[in-house]
């Protein structure tokens, strides 16, 4: 018992004595050339980074950036949907054909926007989101896009909204596109109450805002049901992706490649295009998600949409 009197007391003489001298609230830190040296020789600058003496710390700190957050919190509300996805390869030849030679210019991407929305306008019970115990319909088809734009000195991704897609040509949502990449981009600030709550803890606002959405109203305001992400345009890879978003129809592009198949009888190369389409089935189920599914199909492969 005296012997762990005495550690403690030993102990507590030490922090009295750094905190005397340095103000350092780690036990038994010593100050060295301005820094606190703890006993294992590991140094803590004014940011708050570790490393060992005489060396970096090999790592930096930095906050979640503020735009960040809606993102955080649109992927914690994707959590709780019960998306299943499919993922399917349309042969494009007929469609690379047209784009090759289309005046003006049309995107893969602006392409496909353009074919999904015509497919959503005829299956206008995908065009659905859920808003508590209740179902919206929306009347227009929007689409949600995401591109790519250089911001603040690094790339970041921006959310640009294509009003009225079924009724805009692919050449007009290529434009567009081009224009958020290159242009100013989009102000997401948010205003009015919509301020006060992302400046809430993470936990809080996410909960404001599962709560603002069981009103229809509110629920109206969060933007398209329906979205595209392109990964093919970050890269000539070929493959499937499975997004997490909290939408009710989401398309996720590929990279267009050449692939093997199946044409009468022989194995021949096609310009395949593959898709991942994620359906929200607590809206949408098997049967409509196929009819759906097949319609956009016809679409991209028939490129009816270039005229």
């Amino acid at each position: 018992m005296a012997a762990v009197r005495r550690r403690t007391t030993r102990d507590d003489a030490l922090r009295r004595g750094v905190a005397g001298r340095g103000g350092s609230a780690r036990m038994g830190a010593r100050p060295v050339g301005g820094r606190q040296v703890t006993p294992r020789g590991r140094t803590v600058d004014g940011s708050g980074s570790v490393g060992e003496r005489g060396r970096s710390p090999g790592y930096t700190i930095r906050r979640i950036p503020w735009e960040r957050r809606p993102v955080l919190d649109r992927l914690a509300g994707a959590r709780r949907r019960f998306l299943v996805h499919a993922l399917v390869e349309l042969d494009v030849g007929e469609a690379a054909a047209r784009l090759a030679v289309a005046e003006p210019h049309v995107s893969w991407t602006g392409f496909v926007i353009a074919c999904l929305a015509r497919a959503v306008a005829a299956h206008p019970d995908v065009n659905v989101r859920r808003a508590g115990g209740r179902v919206l319909a929306f009347d227009h088809v929007d689409i949600g896009a995401t591109v790519e734009r250089q911001w603040a000195g690094r790339a970041t991704l921006d959310i640009v909204t294509v009003h009225d897609a079924d009724r805009v040509s692919p050449a007009e949502i290529t434009a567009l596109l081009h224009s958020v990449k290159t242009g100013p981009g989009v102000d997401h600030r948010p205003r009015g109450p919509m301020r006060a709550v992302l400046a809430l803890p993470g936990p809080l606002r996410r909960t404001a805002i599962r709560i603002a959405g069981t009103f229809p109203g509110v629920a109206a305001g969060f933007g398209p049901a329906v979205g595209v992400t392109s990964i093919g345009m970050f890269s000539r890879s070929w493959g499937w992706a499975v997004p997490l978003a909290p939408l009710t129809v989401i398309a996720t592009v590929g990279g267009v490649a050449d692939r093997a198949v199946v044409r009468d009888g022989r194995v021949v190369a096609r310009r395949m295009l593959p898709i991942t389409l994620s359906f929200d089935h607590a809206l949408i189920d098997g049967a409509p998600a196929s009819r759906f599914t097949e319609t956009l199909r016809r679409m991209i492969e028939s490129a009816s949409v270039l005229g």
